[in-house]
Formats: C-alpha cells, structure tokens, sequence
C-alpha cells in the first residue's frame, strides 16, 4: 500500500466528550453515528424518522443505538429526553402515566412487566396504578437500567424499605451517585452490608441493645472502624475516657476522643488511657470520687470489659 499524504485543515467544530474518543473508537457504526448526531445538534428535538434519515441508521436499529450509549453510561433518559448530564432529579419532578400507559407498557415490554410482578411479591399486595407508575419511574424517568432496577427492589425490601416512596428515594440517590450497573449495584449493597455490621459490632461493644441507633450514631460508629481503623480495645478505651471525664454517653464525645488519639498517632489502648482527659467546660458538672455510686459502678464495669477485650478474654463473634 502506497504511503499517501493526508491533509486536515480545521474549520467550525463541535466537542466530543474524552471519554467517548478514549474509549469508544470501536463502537458499533449505529451508535457512533448517533452520538456525533446529538453533539453536533445539542439542545434540539427531532423525530425519530429526521435522525434516521441524517444518520443513515435504520429505523428498527435507532432503539439499539440510543440504549448503547444509555448503558454505557454515556446518555442518560428520562422518558424521551437524553443528556450528557445525568439530570438532579427530585422526586416530585417525576410525571405520573395514565392506566392506559401504565397498561401498555407492562403489556408490551418484558422487562417492565417482571418489575412490575416482582414489586407486587416483595410488598406482597397488588400495585395501585400509583404504585405502578412508580415502577416504570425507575427506568422511563430515573434511567436505571432494568435489571439494576431489580436489584434495588430487593434491595429496599430487605432493609424495610417497603413503601414506594421510599423506593423511589432510594432510586433517585442510585441514580445521583451512579449506582446504574449490576456491578455498581452489588459492590454498594456489600459495602452497605458491611457498614451496617460494624455499626452493630459497635453498638454491642458499648453495651447498647435496649433502642435502635439513629442514622448520625451509625455513621459514626462506622467511621471509628473504617476511617480512623480503630478495633474494640480503642473503642474502649476511649468510651472509659468519656466516663473518667463527664461520666454519662455520648457519642459525639467518644468520637472526638478517638480523632485526637489518631492525630497524634496513638493506636495502644494504654497509651490511649494514660493520656489527662480533655479539659471541662466553664458549667459542666464535674466528676470527682464523690460523683454518684451508680456512675461509680459503671466505670468499674467499663473498665473491667476494656482490660478483658485488651486481653483477648472477651467474648464477642
């Protein structure tokens, strides 16, 4: 093959994303005739007919392209509009559909109607048409896939989300933080799983199984493990700090405990507990040996668990 010259002189051009020229050269011809459509024709409405005849994609291939830059996580849909952009939806900007549509999708896409029957056998009752059109919310208006949106119905239904406003805030915040794959969708349900076991883990370690933790509580007992990589005997430790300085819970002080021992790089729990408690605010009530028997009682405790989980004689799964 002769080595040929060739000349590009620049004229009025038009941007295309990094990610599609890095990553997409190899895109089936549908697609990427599609997507330099859309970038050179931003902000604009077409019939479906006007972007087969400028493109040349057959009219039975057009859904098959758009759905390829939709998986891709290149579009995203919400009903028939596209963006680059994933759209900040709120729930309230999401449009009800008519019985009539509602009937006709079910009827006429598989995908639909499997959302559709496995949403009624997680609440175990038939759909409302609301409940309905809140299903088809998760893919038209929201834009996960189908099979993602599965994954989240399970999902919900296992942590107690089971009403529909629920699931459809939970799918609103999938879709923000681009939770749109199956893979995306497992590894969050992991990550999910195993927060909320540490939050337990420390929730028994401190002694607490009479109430059920609020939100902040969880997230901070997660952070001692995760962020600040503490293990029980820190945790201890730093709770009979607390005690030794204001003798009652709270978490907020534990937490600001263990983020100055990590500042200063203490990670042995007698280290930790030879360090002088913070010093008292002007009007907190302070504690001395003449403080209550019961908080008396409760120090002795606390202190006895700490030394047995420092020793490794504490029993705990």
């Amino acid at each position: 093959m002769s080595d040929k010259t060739v000349v590009f002189e620049n004229s009025p051009t038009f941007s295309v994303p990094n990610e599609i020229a890095d990553n997409y050269l190899r895109a089936p011809q549908d697609a990427l005739r599609l997507i330099l459509f859309l970038l050179r024709n931003p902000s604009k409405s077409f019939l479906e007919s006007d972007i087969c005849s400028a493109t040349g994609i057959d009219a039975e291939n057009l859904g098959d392209a758009f759905r390829y830059w939709v998986e891709k996580g290149i579009l995203f849909k919400s009903k028939q509009k596209y963006t680059l952009a994933r759209p900040q939806l709120k729930t309230s900007d999401i449009q009800p559909y008519s019985a009539e549509e509602v009937a006709t999708r079910i009827n006429g896409d598989s995908a639909v109607r499997f959302l559709y029957e496995k949403t009624e056998e997680l609440l175990a009752r038939p759909l409302s048409t609301t409940d309905a059109y809140t299903v088809l919310s998760l893919v038209d208006w929201i834009g996960l896939p189908p099979e993602v949106a599965a994954v989240l119905l399970q999902y919900c239904a296992d942590s107690g989300k089971k009403s529909m406003r629920q699931i459809e805030k939970t799918a609103v915040m999938w879709a923000d933080d681009g939770i749109i794959t199956f893979e995306k969708a497992e590894a969050y349900i992991e990550a999910e799983k195993e927060k909320s076991e540490a939050a337990k883990k420390t929730a028994k370690l401190l002694g607490i199984s009479d109430r059920a933790l609020g939100e902040e509580e969880k997230k901070v007992f997660v952070s001692w493990r995760t962020e600040l990589g503490y293990s029980d005997d820190m945790i201890l430790a730093a709770y009979e700090s607390m005690i030794k300085s204001i003798g009652s819970y709270k978490y907020q002080y534990i937490d600001k405990i263990l983020r100055s021992w990590k500042a200063e790089g203490i990670n042995d729990p007698t280290e930790a507990l030879a360090k002088k408690p913070a010093a008292k605010k002007r009007g907190q009530k302070k504690y001395t040996a003449e403080a209550s028997a019961d908080t008396e009682k409760t120090v002795d405790k606390t202190w006895e668990i700490m030394k047995k989980a420092v020793n490794g004689d504490d029993e705990q799964e």
